[in-house]
């Protein structure tokens, strides 16, 4: 709301004119009260960046922007290898086995490649299981 628009500014004057200076003070309260239960919620998102010293002093490390993998529900059955009809024991199984096998700490061991495309496959896995079960509410 504009200054000139706003409930402190009418009740100030209204009180102002009726009861003088309490008035002034009250009725610009009383406008405060009305303005904050009709004003729109607003959200404030402020985003720091990772290097940036937190309020204890000590150094963030950087972290490394991970892609979102945008996976539609068929693809996802498809990734874990399961029906449509897959009960949730056995989306949660497949995604254990799924896991285990493309676990970049499994295959740390064959090279800097194939723990990088292992990170790749385990991330397609766990948004296909989060896709899955976020078509079934769970």
């Amino acid at each position: 709301m504009s200054c000139l628009l706003s409930f402190r500014v009418i009740f100030a004057i209204i009180g102002w004119r009726l009861w003088g200076g309490r008035g002034l003070i009250f009725g610009f309260l009383l406008g405060w009260l009305i303005d904050s239960m009709y004003r729109r919620p607003s959200i404030h998102i402020f985003f720091r960046h990772g290097t940036a010293d937190d309020f204890s002093g000590y150094q963030k490390q950087e972290r490394a922007w991970q892609p979102y993998v945008d996976v539609t529900l068929q693809e996802a059955y498809r990734t874990l290898g399961i029906p449509e009809t897959a009960t949730d024991e056995e989306v949660r199984q497949a995604y254990r086995q799924m896991a285990l096998r493309y676990h970049p700490d499994h295959v740390a061991a064959q090279g800097e490649t194939a723990r990088q495309e292992a990170e790749k496959k385990f991330r397609e896995i766990t948004e296909a299981r989060d896709v899955i079960f976020r078509s079934r509410g769970l």
